[in-house]
């Protein structure tokens, strides 16, 4: 059985003997962040006893530079690695100093690994068909003249090709761009978002069912910034079709980009039914929809939303809403002008 290697305040034996009993490695740290103890699993992980963990800290640990950063003011240590085992840390205060419990997620990950792959290959292997059929039902009408209900069966289904698409599109970069998970790698350009913006507005299609009024503004002298276009393009895209979709009839839309306190922010306005708080705090989330009857009819993923918010967090922003219900919602996306968002010299 372990036991501490200077005094403490509570009973030593009954602590250790609980401690050894829990089959996560756990680190008991002093006021000063020195090692005092380590129950069974912590011993086996670091090849330490009690008598080798005098005057050791987290980073004679192996890997422990990563480790001690549980203890930075803006603690971002989500995931540990070591021996080709990955634990999430947690730490907690405790009368003798710190508790640091490490749960081992290595199988997860590894299950969670095997099934984005297997779903990368199937969302790439449902690409083919899906371009086929669109490009041979949009050639019919080469190949002789249509009849009106002949016409309307091919627009369906060029129009479930697009849902399909779409689908697809979505969970790819659902995967891609999560910022916990995602393997994407961010492709840095020098990137002017208010052309981004205009060239979206200008090319979105309003449904033939829908009177919409959608305008912009852009602030003067907008900066060119270092990011991954193409997913600023898919996030700010989404935004104006999310917008437009839920926008009813006769409704207005604003799509603005300011440059305030040192940040790019992406609004946009609308005029629709306004959002509850609760279905605010979870509109962000992956595969969240608001259920609500005038929505039942409007095709989705729930996965637009999650993935403009994994883009800012990408770039180092963030996302949020800002509503109330029936009196419309505005939406907006922020991108720090700080470090790597910012051009070199010479750029």
């Amino acid at each position: 059985m372990t036991t501490l290697t200077q005094a403490d305040p509570f009973d030593t034996k009954s602590v250790m003997t609980i401690l050894d009993t829990i089959k996560s490695p756990i680190i008991l740290l002093d006021q000063n962040q020195h090692l005092i103890a380590l129950n069974q699993h912590a011993q086996q992980l670091f090849n330490l006893t009690a008598t080798t963990i005098d005057g050791k800290t987290l980073t004679d640990l192996p890997n422990g530079e990563e480790l001690n950063r549980l203890f930075d003011n803006n603690n971002t240590v989500r995931e540990w690695t070591v021996d080709d085992h990955v634990y999430t840390p947690v730490v907690e205060a405790a009368p003798h100093g710190w508790t640091i419990l490490l749960n081992d997620v290595s199988n997860y990950k590894r299950l969670n690994n095997s099934q984005s792959e297997s779903m990368r290959y199937l969302l790439h292997d449902l690409r083919s068909p899906l371009t086929a059929i669109q490009g041979f039902a949009s050639m019919m009408n080469s190949v002789g003249e249509l009849n009106e209900k002949q016409e309307h069966f091919i627009n369906k289904i060029l129009s479930g090709v697009a849902q399909m698409t779409a689908l697809v599109e979505n969970v790819q970069d659902a995967g891609r761009y999560d910022p916990d998970t995602g393997s994407y790698q961010l492709m840095r350009v020098p990137t002017d978002i208010g052309h981004i913006v205009r060239k979206i507005v200008d090319n979105h299609l309003v449904p033939a069912e829908k009177t919409l009024s959608v305008d912009l503004s852009l602030a003067e002298n907008l900066p060119v910034i270092n990011a991954d276009e193409t997913m600023l393009q898919r996030a700010i895209n989404n935004l104006v079709d999310n917008a437009i979709k839920y926008t009813p009839d006769g409704g207005e839309i604003h799509v603005s980009v300011t440059c305030p306190d040192k940040m790019i922010l992406v609004a946009v306005e609308d005029t629709g039914l306004g959002i509850s708080p609760e279905n605010q705090a979870q509109l962000f989330n992956r595969h969240a929809r608001i259920h609500r009857q005038e929505f039942k009819k409007i095709k989705g993923t729930g996965l637009g939303l999650f993935i403009v918010r994994s883009v800012a967090k990408r770039h180092g922003g963030d996302a949020w809403v800002k509503s109330e219900e029936g009196q419309g919602s505005t939406f907006y996306i922020s991108i720090p002008l700080v470090g790597a968002n910012l051009l070199s010299f010479g750029e």
